[in-house]
């Protein structure tokens, strides 16, 4: 009895999902789904654990694990903004360890679940894993996502332009303290030099 209410109280949450703090739409054909997540300040447990079942009843079980797991509503929301055949991909490769070889897995699945991105990126992502796993290909891919899925920028020439910009910013970073630490060893050598030449008078002085 008490199993038949939990299941009937997910139910009705699941029913009230797109009028609660996230919101889900599917495409003309039913495959996809979009899910944009509010601030967990605005979304209870209970709507997150609806949310979970959503995404493990749209993909499979093969979506258990992953919901489950650390990425917990990123996950979901990663998936819920795939098509079925592609989500059921993510889940594989979540459970493969492939995505925990990344950087930041997490960022990934909030890049996958922002409007518009969905299958592409995830589908690129997935099939560049071994390039991604570089810190600086993997920061360049969040930045543009589509602009190498969709083949308009090679990942290694983004990779470089990121590098370069990561090097003259710390360039830039150490530039005052060069020029402090000059001007201190200035200074320095100029009170020295004022010393050793007091001293080199009074000698004189004294030899007259």
């Amino acid at each position: 009895m008490m199993r038949l209410f939990a299941t009937a109280g997910v139910l009705c949450l699941l029913a009230t999902l797109p009028r609660a703090g996230l919101s889900a739409q599917a495409n003309h054909d039913g495959t996809r789904f979009v899910a944009s997540a509010a601030s967990d300040q605005w979304v209870g447990p209970r709507l997150r654990r609806a949310w979970r079942e959503k995404a493990v009843a749209a993909v499979g079980p093969v979506a258990r694990g992953f919901v489950e797991g650390p990425a917990g509503d990123d996950a979901v929301a990663a998936l819920l903004a795939c098509s079925k055949p592609v989500a059921e991909e993510l889940a594989v490769f979540y459970a493969s360890g492939e995505l925990g070889k990344l950087p930041r897995p997490r960022d990934l699945l909030r890049v996958i679940a922002q409007p518009g991105n969905g299958d592409e990126v995830a589908l690129f992502a997935m099939h560049n894993a071994r390039e991604l796993a570089d810190v600086e290909e993997f920061d360049a891919y969040l930045q543009s996502p589509l602009e190498y899925a969709l083949g308009l920028k090679p990942l290694a020439v983004g990779a470089a332009e990121a590098r370069a910009l990561r090097l003259n910013a710390q360039a830039a970073a150490t530039r005052p303290w060069a020029a402090d630490a000059f001007q201190v060893i200035a200074a320095f050598g100029g009170v020295v030099a004022m010393f050793a030449l007091l001293a080199w008078h009074r000698r004189r002085q004294r030899g007259v």
